[in-house]
């Protein structure tokens, strides 16, 4: 980054939190960023939460990873269903993900396949129809499928139940062309239940790991979790979010979630 462009487009002290968030993204990765263009708003449940750590997602179900376009099909449990509904996600290409929004019509409990394959499904949702699914929806790697569920549950990139219309994953992947600027998370017990739950937000470059991040904390059923991050907690680019829980007992139904702004790279 020039000396020039700097003197013109930065000032010595940051006005605003997310104007202190470009400054400190141009500072310690040399990206000029604008954000102006989306927010977000993630939320998930998971109504099993156990002794052992697990997404807040539906089910559990921890979402596929993949260094490969490889998530490449869909169905529903209903043989009835065939809305059209939206997939987002990621693809990659030369080690870099990139934002990818479908839509797919559904053949009921048919294996169908997705017209562009993805490394990673972020969200499902019923935006266009009028007539709610009467399946869950799964969108998952190719294999065996029995009533529309994969056999093997370690293939699903994610998935949308009924109950809700929309996936239920209290986590996102970041593509190689913007940055996360995160504002904060919360999470809570829904049902009154003598228990308490440690809630993780982890986060993970695209060819590693997920770590903990700065930020664990304890929820029972007297008292929820809102944390605030000030500063702003940065997620660089080709990065994944997670959100995790684990319990004191089984059982546990919990919701959480996370916002924050994009920012995109204008200039490197």
């Amino acid at each position: 980054m020039s000396k020039e462009y700097r003197a013109q487009h930065m000032s010595l002290v940051a006005r605003t939190p997310l104007e202190f968030a470009a400054e400190e993204i141009a500072n310690s990765y040399g990206n000029v960023t604008s954000i102006k263009r989306k927010s977000l708003h993630k939320f998930g449940r998971c109504e099993v939460v156990g002794t052992t750590e697990i997404d807040i997602n539906y089910l559990g179900i921890d979402p596929v990873h993949s260094h490969t376009n490889s998530i490449t099909h869909f169905s529903s449990t209903n043989a009835a269903d065939t809305q059209t509904l939206r997939v987002e996600g990621m693809i990659i290409a030369s080690g870099v993900m990139l934002f990818q929004a479908q839509d797919i019509s559904l053949n009921g409990q048919t294996k169908t396949a997705l017209s562009i394959p993805l490394c990673r499904v972020t969200r499902i949702a019923n935006v266009s129809s009028t007539t709610a699914t009467l399946g869950d929806v799964y969108v998952y790697e190719d294999g065996t499928v029995s009533g529309g569920i994969p056999t093997d549950l370690n293939t699903v990139g994610n998935v949308m139940p009924a109950t809700d219309q929309s996936t239920l994953f209290a986590g996102t992947s970041i593509s190689g062309t913007n940055y996360f600027v995160c504002t904060g998370y919360y999470a809570y017990m829904n049902k009154k239940t003598t228990a308490q739950a440690d809630i993780r937000f982890k986060i993970k470059p695209e060819y590693a790991e997920f770590y903990r991040s700065i930020s664990v904390s304890s929820i029972s059923n007297a008292s929820a979790v809102n944390v605030k991050f000030d500063p702003y907690l940065i997620i660089p680019t080709n990065h994944d979010i997670d959100m995790t829980a684990v319990a004191s007992t089984t059982g546990v139904d919990i919701t959480a979630g996370f916002s924050g702004y994009f920012a995109d790279i204008i200039w490197t």
